[in-house]
């Protein structure tokens, strides 16, 4: 695999683990009562604008979320791993694009909070109004299945190794560490996206409640009693535990398979 390849995919590692970082930070102060606050991507970058080069490292964060979109796209369709083409490697690089996909998005947000006047940054979402009643249902409940399996697939592939074989740690150095960490905020994350899914669920069954929910959201709801806020709490220590593996993947994660 040629070096430029390898470098846009550890570009993209740091940018990923970053975002979740401060997700897991900012939520984490907040469970704590320590003047942070439930935290999602978006409000991850409004606090990294408002630091000091905030722009800066907004700009570079957003290039940097590109390049991992890319090495999502590269690895789907090129195969640059040699995954194979069975049934199991074209069911994983199809998870691998429509990452792909959801880390575009996110790049295209952190520009968008780039050039946007800093100030009440609104999440409306009346142009859903358009689609009707009955769309709005069943697009939400479609989201919400689709979650809740994503939620599921992810509990499995952690449990039984492949989705940590992927990045092809063996023999590294701290190699058990690092695959821990990197059980431990896959749970994390599989935990809040159940969470998430709950959300569309309800807001496709109940049709007068059609507020998109994200991350912040789901750490709002854990936040609504003490057991939940201890939840709230390993939840967001998981998210630094997933944002340090991505960061930690840099150095340790093998682009040869032996």
């Amino acid at each position: 695999m040629k070096k430029s390849y390898k470098t846009i995919a550890v570009i993209g590692f740091v940018s990923k683990g970053i975002i979740y970082l401060v997700i897991g930070i900012l939520s984490l102060l907040a469970a704590l009562n320590m003047g942070g606050q439930s935290s999602g991507a978006s409000q991850a970058l409004i606090f990294l604008k408002k630091q000091f080069l905030g722009r800066t490292m907004l700009l570079l964060l957003g290039l940097g979320l590109c390049c991992y979109s890319f090495w999502m796209f590269f690895q789907s369709i090129k195969d640059p791993e040699n995954d194979g083409t069975d049934r199991k490697a074209k069911m994983r690089r199809f998870g691998l694009f429509t990452t792909g996909l959801v880390y575009t998005f996110i790049a295209i947000l952190a520009f968008y909070h780039l050039f946007a006047y800093t100030g009440t940054e609104e999440s409306g979402t009346t142009y859903l109004d358009m689609l009707g009643p009955t769309t709005i249902s069943i697009l939400f409940n479609i989201i919400g299945v689709v979650l809740a399996i994503q939620a599921v697939v992810l509990v499995v592939g952690v449990f039984k190794g492949g989705m940590l074989d992927q990045f092809n740690l063996e023999g590294k150095k701290y190699s058990n560490f690092i695959r821990k960490l990197g059980m431990f905020g896959f749970y994390a994350r599989a935990f809040v996206v159940g969470i998430i899914a709950y959300f569309f669920l309800r807001a496709g069954i109940y049709t007068g409640n059609h507020d998109v929910k994200g991350i912040q959201d789901a750490f709002a709801f854990l936040d609504q009693s003490t057991v939940g806020r201890i939840l709230m709490a390993i939840t967001a220590i998981g998210f630094i535990s997933y944002g340090a593996f991505y960061v930690l993947l840099t150095r340790y994660r093998s682009f040869e398979k032996d």
